[in-house]
């Protein structure tokens, strides 16, 4: 479905083209495909329950989509796109190889805008989490693209902080980086897909993790 290697430009390509259902139909399907799939994982769906749930007959559905695999494939790419970044940026380099004027703003603008990607993309990620466990060739594929568009340009900022003497010298950037993911996807999984309903305060949290991986690496 994803390239190993996607660029920029590549990624406004697939964005514009997956960005809007063409009609009402083809939209009411893919909600419905969304939800199902999120709750019952690709094996456990059926398209004669989505075609149903979409208020459509199956062989509408076949009309838009070839085939469950096509459905699932359409469904997974706003996924696969709001792991790896925000809506609002098309490239993750942006986000991630992005700078501020300290570690601990990078990183608070980072969770901020993680955290409203998944809250807004909850059921593609339930997807994603269930696909990634149970498809190998899923995990590989969406692995090459993180690892090019997410952690070098993580890794590349982690070594700007330690080069302007914010990160503590002792520390791989390796590691910080590591810690960064950690605690941000610990508190964006509850946050957004475990616990929704919980009461949360994203400012406090947030800036509580901020401070929490700031004690540790801080210069």
């Amino acid at each position: 479905m994803v390239a190993s290697s996607v660029s920029a430009a590549a990624l406004r390509g697939e964005t514009a083209r997956f960005r809007k259902p063409a009609t009402q139909k083809e939209a009411d399907i893919l909600e419905a495909a969304t939800l199902i799939f999120s709750e019952k994982g690709y094996q456990g769906a059926r398209t004669a329950e989505i075609a149903e749930a979409a208020g459509v007959t199956e062989r509408t559905l076949f009309k838009y989509f070839r085939s469950k695999e096509a459905l699932f494939r359409r469904v997974m790419f706003p996924a696969l796109l709001a792991a790896a970044m925000p809506r609002a940026l098309i490239d993750a380099g942006q986000l991630f190889g992005g700078d501020a004027e300290s570690f601990a703003a990078w990183h608070r603008n980072i969770l901020a805008l993680r955290l409203a990607a998944a809250k807004d993309s909850a059921p593609q990620f339930r997807v994603l989490i269930g696909a990634l466990m149970t498809d190998e060739a899923l995990r590989r594929k969406t692995l090459r693209l993180w690892k090019g568009n997410v952690w070098k340009p993580l890794l590349r900022s982690m070594q700007r902080f330690r080069r302007r003497g914010q990160l503590r010298a002792g520390l791989r950037p390796e590691t910080v980086a590591r810690a960064v993911i950690s605690l941000n996807l610990g508190y964006i999984v509850a946050r957004a897909l475990l616990a929704p309903e919980g009461e949360w305060n994203d400012q406090v949290e947030i800036e509580e993790t901020v401070q929490l991986l700031l004690r540790g690496a801080g210069a």
